[in-house]
């Protein structure tokens, strides 16, 4: 998208004024500065990146340099997690939505990643169209999930199996057991992540969540997902390691 066009470059701390100022005129529940500030200096997950008209602007009366629109996506192992999407609303309709949730599905594609995930209000036709169109299909729905106002959440859900590599998830039953017996680490690990799990699943289940418990869920999420990445780097420690030892194949 860099194309004399567009610029789709790293969002920094000193695009936030206008970031804040999309996110406000976009959403009923915006996200807060602080949460965007943890996004960029506290998850080495994510991903974060501003939309910017190129030297002809944008249409009437959007300037060059113009934020048109923003992604901000976790990649982790084999997940892919959207977190926010916003276009600048005289910029929509022109497919910048699209090409931006294209852009994180090949990046995450890249990197192995097999499934991707989101949410979105029930009542956003507009969202819920784009991500059909990208091959999303509805998961489940949490009831009640956002507050203002009350709404379902749609959870939708996307395979990248075509793309994505072998995973721990679909490693041999067999592997596992030997990771296991070998690296106690390994079983702590997993243990963190069932609880971790637990604790996702029991705020999951409210009707309402209050800024802290949301800022926890986020946490939580962040945990559950780094976790899961120590367990991959084992098991993948542990198959170089027997491939080392079993010596060059005759």
């Amino acid at each position: 998208m860099q194309d004399g066009t567009f610029r789709l470059i790293p969002m920094q701390e000193s695009d936030l004024d206008e970031v804040l100022d999309l996110e406000q005129r976009s959403f009923s529940e915006p996200w807060t500065r602080k949460m965007f500030l943890g996004e960029l200096q506290g998850n080495a997950f994510a991903t974060n990146l501003v939309l910017r008209a190129g030297g002809a602007g944008f249409g009437e009366g959007v300037a060059a340099g113009a934020l048109l629109g923003y992604i901000m996506f976790w990649v982790v192992f084999e997940e892919l997690h959207l977190m926010n999407l916003a276009v600048r609303p005289e910029a929509r309709r022109h497919g910048i939505g699209l090409a931006l949730v294209r852009h994180a599905l090949t990046a995450a594609a890249a990197q192995g990643v097999r499934t991707a995930l989101l949410e979105v209000r029930a009542s956003n036709t507009a969202a819920l169209a784009l991500y059909r169109k990208l091959g999303f299909a509805q998961k489940s729905l949490r009831k009640g999930y956002y507050v203002h106002p009350r709404e379902d959440a749609v959870i939708m859900m996307r395979e990248l199996l075509e793309k994505g590599g072998h995973t721990m998830l679909s490693e041999d039953p067999v592997i596992l057991d030997l990771v296991r017996k070998e690296h106690p680490e390994f079983r702590t690990l997993e243990d963190t992540h069932q609880r971790l799990e637990h604790q996702l699943a029991e705020l999951t289940r409210l009707h309402f969540l209050t800024a802290e418990e949301e800022q926890r869920k986020k946490r939580i999420q962040f945990d559950k997902l780094a976790t899961k990445d120590k367990m991959a780097a084992i098991v993948r420690q542990f198959k170089q390691q027997q491939s080392l030892a079993a010596g060059p194949s005759s």
